[in-house]
């Protein structure tokens, strides 16, 4: 079972615990919030490709003419499944929906596929053929139906888990530290994991939300990678790469595995310099603003990075930590104001 959660902390504040628990790799899913003072959204289902919600959660059965497969037989391996999933975790807003076939006089059921979603949403395959030279051809079918519902064959980024967090003090202003995490599905390796983040990093100026003369200076966000506890943690790619400097567009493409995740954001006028490194397993970023106009406002990027750790089947493990340190200025006075995530993987 693998869940993943994250804590927050404030630099030189104790902050409220957050725990976070969503689907990997088709494991079960759970969700706990205690004593948040911070907000996590469990993401859209409907958004991203669904997934296995535990390892029983589909079922595909094939039988020859002489041992077919009855309606009755067909109801309980259905409603096994169906119970299974309310029973972990609750009825989904919808109704469950399922269909029963009209099996045709001489024909039998040779072939049965199930499959319920982490939403609810089911899929069936149901094959019936009145002869025995058919029923290859059925279980070719359900053969196919079954690589295509169930087993896939792309690997792709998954979201897995979402928080939102904040860490204002007056006079100086706030950063904003919020997140996605994806996991990669069907990356086909038996031995390792792979885990991206978009950090979306905000700074807030006190000049804006206090009238104070405090200003936005320097932002770092930094995703450390090396800071994870799994067991040989590689930053495999990160973006933005280089310097960037003045408003512009800025595009962002994180590859692992085959897989690819992508987005957009627009950069304020500041210059943005890259220092992440492979030998240090983090990615980083330093934000300088430039004019007074982007001081004196809200501004921010959405950088992201990808890394492969060891894959466990117990335990809970640090992924990584995720910080976002703001730098404000008032003349020659300088202040920092720190948001830190501790993100964990449970399996």
């Amino acid at each position: 079972m693998k869940r993943i959660y994250a804590i927050w902390i404030i630099a030189l504040v104790c902050g409220a615990s957050i725990v976070i628990a969503t689907a990997l790799s088709g494991k079960d899913a759970n969700i706990k919030i205690e004593n948040a003072t911070g907000s996590i959204s469990q993401p859209s289902m409907q958004e991203e490709p669904k997934e296995p919600i535990n390892k029983i959660n589909d079922i595909l059965v094939t039988r020859t003419l002489a041992d077919s497969i009855s309606l009755e037989e067909m109801r309980q391996m259905r409603d096994t499944l169906i119970n299974d999933f309310i029973s972990k975790f609750g009825k989904p807003k919808h109704p469950i929906i399922t269909a029963d076939p009209e099996i045709p006089e001489g024909a039998y059921m040779v072939a049965y596929g199930f499959k319920i979603y982490s939403d609810g949403m089911t899929m069936q395959y149901v094959g019936m053929t009145g002869d025995a030279e058919s029923v290859p051809i059925i279980h070719q079918r359900a053969q196919k139906w079954q690589n295509k519902e169930i087993l896939g064959s792309n690997p792709y980024w998954g979201l897995i888990c979402q928080g939102e967090g904040d860490y204002f003090k007056s006079p100086y202003g706030g950063v904003t530290n919020n997140f996605e995490c994806r996991y990669l599905y069907n990356d086909t390796s038996p031995s390792r994991d792979w885990f991206a983040i978009k950090q979306i990093f905000a700074m807030h100026p006190g000049c804006v939300e206090y009238g104070s003369s405090w200003k936005n200076k320097t932002g770092y966000p930094k995703h450390d990678w090396s800071a994870s506890t799994l067991g040989n943690p590689q930053l495999h790619d990160w973006d933005p790469l280089g310097t960037f400097t003045g408003t512009q567009t800025i595009s962002v493409s994180i590859s692992s595995g085959g897989a690819t995740w992508s987005w957009s954001y627009t950069q304020p006028d500041v210059t943005t310099y890259d220092y992440s490194s492979t030998n240090t397993e983090i990615a980083k970023w330093k934000m300088v603003f430039n004019s007074d106009a982007s001081k004196e406002s809200t501004g921010g990027m959405k950088p992201g990075s990808s890394c492969g750790v060891n894959q466990h089947t117990s335990g809970t493990y640090r992924v990584l930590d995720l910080e976002a340190k703001g730098e404000f200025a008032n003349w020659l006075t300088n202040t920092y104001l720190t948001h830190l995530w501790h993100i964990n993987a449970s399996y």
